[in-house]
Parts: C-alpha cells; structure tokens; sequence
C-alpha cells in the first residue's frame, strides 16, 4: 500500500516537471507561431540564456575597450540581444528563459495598450515574483488582482501630486545639504574638484524617501538601503536561472547570501516599525503609518506572520521603487547637462529668471519649461526601468 501511494507520487511528480518544462513551453511556443510570432530556438531547460549570457559579454568587452561612445542607445550595450534578435526575427519575436516563454514588444501603440489595460487578468508576471520574490515580496510592485487592488487603494493616495507637493520641503532641505557637502569639496581642493556623484545621489534620494514616507532621516535608512542594494545585486545573478525548476531552493553561495539579506533587512524594517509605534502614536500620518493602520485593521484575518510580511513587502517596494530609480534618473540627467554646457547654460539661465534668488518651490518647478524638456529627454534616452513586464493570467 505504502509502495503504491509512493509511487503515485512520484509518477504525479514527474508528470508535473514534464508538464512545466517540455509540454507547456511547447503548447505556447506553437500557439504563438500560429500567429507569425517566431524567435530564437530554446534548449532544452536553459531556453534562450546561453545567448544572452553570450552575446551580454561580446559587448561588455567591447565596451572596456575604452572606445568613446557617440551615441546614447544604453540599450544595445547592456540587452544586445533584443537588437540581434529583433534584427533577425522582426519587431515582434517570443525567446525563453529556462521554461518560461515571452513575446519582446517595443511598438509604442501596443505597448501603450498593453500598460494602459485595466483588467485584473492582465497582471505582473509569475516569473518576475519569483526571481525578485526575494527584493520585493508579495508588495504593490509584484502582487496581482484583488490583493493588489487592495494595495494600490492604501498607497496610491500618499503619492498624489498634491501630496508629493507638500513634501517639497524635505527636497529643499535634503538638497541643500547636498550642496553645502559639494561646496566643502569644492573649497578643500581650490575653488575646482572632481565629485563623483553616485552615491551623493543615492543618499539624496535616500533621505527625501525616509522623510517624507518614514518619518526618518537618511542615517537610520542608510543600512537598508546598503543592504537592499546588495540584495538587488545578489538577484540580478539569478535572473538567467529564472525559468529553471527549483533552482532558488537550491543552497548555492548566491542563494545562501540572498536568503540572509532578505533575513536582515526584514528585521530592520521591523525594529523601525516598532520604534515608530512607541514614538509616533498620534503624530501627523505619513505612508509607513498608513501601512500599519491597514495591518492593524486587518490583524484578526491575518496572521502576525502575514502582518509583518504585508508591512516588510511595502517598505521594500517604497524604498525600491522610489531610492534608486530616483537617484539613477537624476545622475543621468545630470551627466547629460554636464555633456551638453549650452543647455546647462540655457536652464541656469530659466533657474535663475524664475527664481530670482529664491530657493525653487513646487510652482516655480512647474514654470521651467526647459528643465522639464530636459529630465523628459533624460528619462527617453535613460529610463530608470528599461523593461516592463506583463503575463495574460487567463486565457
């Protein structure tokens, strides 16, 4: 009896890992032919990540040979193989990574449809929650249907345009400091020096962040964000094994780091929690507060478990989504103007008509049209987040 349950399980075992790896990546490679959409052929289990690690590393040698780049496609240096393959198989093409199939788009009228669609069946991909299950959790970012709904309900209001402008004075102060840091450098080395930017821009952005959504400054933020960027680095190595069964549960070097990070970084964001629950009951509300108002309402239908995940999910996307996309489009937008002195000249120039010595406020912002024309032409050359992903949940 025993025997036979055995094997039961073991045969319904290989039927699965049949199924997810050669059946249903077959089903959806013909289905997607039908309708003239064809690619690069996959292996068997590694799909196309053979390819891509390959041609990934052409031109990352290409690129250390110190050649001076004339042009701005940021793509064809780090994702080469969409333009190889585009090139080879049309603007439309599907490829693979491990078993999990996907459809390349880059036309703006269907990608417009495709961002814009409403429907709860269209959603975050699966693959995507498992590859960056890690770094994001189950929060805004990765979740779909009612339980995202529910999200987007808490956290959308707290980043309204008319509260984003309240918050313009933790920019200015955040900034200012900044500044005052970079005059020091300036004066230390005789009135010229050479700043890199980086990571005064990571903590700029840092610190408005914890401000404005934490209540807190950059100091008490700063190891979460060193350790949630060592997480998002530790991530990105497994991308390429995304699509292979099992491999996240494996103890590999990289996945014992991840899982140790994500350990920490769940108990920093914790002890903040408790800290501001003993310290800022009843003080002016701000989106960690909204966050756990939420958890409290709902602790009789949540476990304590599903309550600190719900609240270490939506930190972590708060401080993602709004930590390094911010710092990575501001330093890019930076370089450009510093590359370009006649159109750093000509926004000086609006600065400082507008302004008229005053520090910017939210309404002197949104006069300065030149700036504006040019963070837009930063983001277009330089998006933050290259890449968007969808997976149609039903049929």
């Amino acid at each position: 009896m025993l025997l036979s349950i055995a094997l039961v399980c073991v045969f319904g075992l290989l039927f699965h890992l049949y199924n997810s790896i050669v059946t249903k990546p077959r089903r959806l490679q013909s289905a997607l032919r039908k309708q003239g959409i064809i690619g690069p052929q996959p292996k068997f289990l590694l799909g196309n990540t053979l390819e891509i690690k390959k041609s990934c590393e052409a031109a990352a040698k290409v690129a250390s040979n110190g050649d001076i780049v004339d042009s701005h496609n940021c793509g064809a240096t780090l994702l080469p193989f969409f333009g190889q393959w585009q090139r080879q198989y049309g603007e439309v093409f599907m490829f693979s990574l491990g078993n999990t199939q996907l459809v390349h788009v880059t036309q703006p009228e269907m990608v417009r449809e495709i961002t814009t669609c409403t429907s709860l069946d269209l959603g975050k991909p699966t693959y995507q929650a498992t590859e960056r299950g890690s770094l994001l959790g189950n929060g805004i970012l990765t979740s779909n249907g009612p339980f995202w709904a529910h999200q987007r309900k808490i956290l959308a209001p707290e980043l309204y345009m008319e509260k984003v402008k309240g918050m313009i004075n933790l920019v200015q102060d955040s900034a200012l400091t900044l500044l005052s840091s970079w005059n020091i450098q300036i004066e230390a080395q005789g009135g010229t020096a050479d700043i890199k930017i980086d990571a005064d821009m990571r903590s700029f952005s840092g610190d408005v962040i914890s401000k404005a959504c934490f209540g807190s400054n950059f100091s008490k933020g700063e190891e979460i964000f060193f350790k949630l960027r060592a997480l998002q680095e530790a991530s990105s190595k497994r991308v390429l094994s995304t699509g292979i069964p099992g491999m996240r549960y494996i103890p590999t070097k990289n996945n014992r780091e991840t899982w140790a990070l994500e350990k920490e970084i769940k108990a920093l964001i914790l002890k903040i929690v408790k800290e501001k629950r003993i310290t800022e009951a009843g003080s002016e509300k701000d989106l960690l507060q909204m966050v756990l108002e939420v958890a409290t309402i709902n602790s009789e239908l949540m476990s304590q478990n599903a309550i600190d995940s719900f609240i270490v999910d939506n930190c972590k996307n708060i401080y993602l989504a709004g930590y390094e996309t911010t710092a990575v489009a501001a330093t890019w937008c930076l370089m450009l103007l510093a590359a370009n002195p006649n159109w750093q000249q000509i926004i000086r120039d609006e600065v400082l008509q507008i302004c008229k010595g005053q520090i910017p406020n939210a309404d002197m912002i949104r006069q300065m049209k030149q700036l504006t024309m040019a963070i837009n032409e930063s983001l277009r050359l330089y998006p933050p987040v290259a890449v968007v992903s969808r997976e149609a949940l039903k049929k």
